[in-house]
């Protein structure tokens, strides 16, 4: 009889052993991270093994939920409790694509701003060479250099669409951008409103330098800035001007031989 009790006994020995001997608290996170540059569409799905349940959820930022969704890049740290009191930290890191960075030929770097589906330049451009190194005319407020690095450079119509005349070119723009088109601009403004619980600040928004123009003479500077873009108005070219006390944007042509700023906007990414 007592080889029948061997079995059972090691059975029961057995079946003991691996209850007490529970898989480890384990957390699982399934992590969407950011599809843009600073957007707030970052998700945390948490996945809890071993222990036992019911588990408890505490983050830091004071959440008790498994699911955590609308987050910003950035570390996420999370506590869970099991039912024996057993507990787990970790931190979960939700990651962004990072910036566009726009580069010229002559190595200098400029922020950029993404609003919309449009990726901008937020810095007057202040390149003296095309892409290609040749040479650009260009003019510095009151000819003074240390104004170039704060406000950017002055360009002509000819001079700022290295001579072309097609809508859209890359004129003296890096590699990979463009002179924007009036309806580029058109987008870029109506985005801005759009986004704006109130009043627009295009200041803000596109980090303005108020750069002024030349008109045979040096105006306007820390008061006003004027934009080409690369549509043709008869013998003027289409412009935006924004004015430092007006929180508005203003459609004008502008004569071609007088030197104003430029900012350029990224190329469309064919899919």
């Amino acid at each position: 009889m007592s080889k029948i009790y061997y079995p059972i006994l090691f059975l029961s020995v057995t079946l003991l052993l691996v209850q007490c001997k529970r898989e480890p608290l384990q957390i699982h996170p399934q992590i969407s991270h950011l599809t843009d540059f600073e957007s707030h569409d970052g998700s945390i799905h948490l996945n809890i093994s071993g222990g036992k349940a019911p588990y408890q959820i505490q983050w830091a930022m004071q959440s008790v939920d498994s699911v955590l969704d609308g987050l910003e890049a950035g570390k996420y740290m999370v506590t869970v409790t099991d039912a024996r009191g057993r507990q787990l930290a970790d931190t979960i890191i939700v990651n962004q694509p990072p910036w566009y960075i726009c580069l010229d030929m002559e190595g200098n770097s400029y922020k950029t701003v993404k609003v919309g589906n449009q990726i901008w330049m937020a810095e007057n451009l202040r390149v003296i060479r095309t892409a290609k190194g040749d040479s650009v005319q260009n003019r510095v407020y009151n000819d003074s250099l240390s104004n170039a690095g704060t406000y950017g450079r002055l360009y002509t119509w000819n001079a700022a669409m290295n001579d072309s005349i097609a809508e859209g070119s890359q004129g003296i723009c890096p590699d990979g951008w463009h002179i924007p088109t009036d309806k580029e601009w058109e987008t870029l403004i109506d985005s801005i409103e759009n986004q704006a619980e109130a009043l627009p600040d295009f200041n803000k928004a596109l980090s303005l330098s108020f750069a002024g123009f030349y008109n045979n003479s040096y105006q306007g500077i820390n008061n006003s800035a004027s934009y080409w873009s690369s549509t043709q108005a008869h013998d003027n070219a289409w412009k935006r001007y924004f004015h430092v006390n007006l929180s508005k944007a203003f459609r004008y042509h502008e004569r071609k031989t007088n030197a104003i700023s430029v900012r350029c906007v990224k190329d469309a990414v064919v899919e």
